[in-house]
């Protein structure tokens, strides 16, 4: 069963008021004409439908894009990750960290329990993988 990571929430009324004024602009550019600004707008309105998701699985360690229904995976095979870096400071009370593959870095954000969960699951899948602890933390 896969573990979510904990996202920030955004408040409900922000995505709808950037999509009416992101169209709003869109209209009013090709009113005037100004073309440049059109597809600017025409991704402003594309961003407020697109989420993302953090998750942790027997598969590996994924950031799961969605638009439209339409689901795309950032999948790191368990095999690939190098290194786990705990940081219990920086997202206080609940725990970050930081998962390596070769020099890139991906941060997620779990509760304690899910973080000890995550790690256990890191350590069975892949023996090899660096454990650590970010310094100051």
């Amino acid at each position: 069963m896969p573990i979510k990571g904990i996202q920030k929430a955004r408040a409900r009324w922000v995505k709808p008021v950037a999509a009416i004024l992101a169209a709003a602009i869109v209209v009013y550019e090709i009113t005037r004409r100004q073309w440049f600004y059109v597809p600017i707008g025409l991704l402003v309105i594309l961003a407020c439908f697109f989420s993302k998701e953090h998750l942790v699985s027997d598969e590996g360690v994924d950031i799961q894009y969605t638009l439209f229904g339409v689901v795309s995976h950032n999948l790191w095979r368990w095999d690939e990750v190098t290194a786990i870096h705990v940081d219990r400071k920086r997202a206080m009370p609940d725990v970050a960290l930081h998962i390596g593959k070769d020099v890139a870095t991906r941060l997620f954000v779990f509760s304690a329990r899910d973080a000890d969960a995550v790690l256990a699951l890191a350590k069975e899948k892949n023996p090899a993988i660096r454990l650590g602890r970010v310094a100051g933390s």
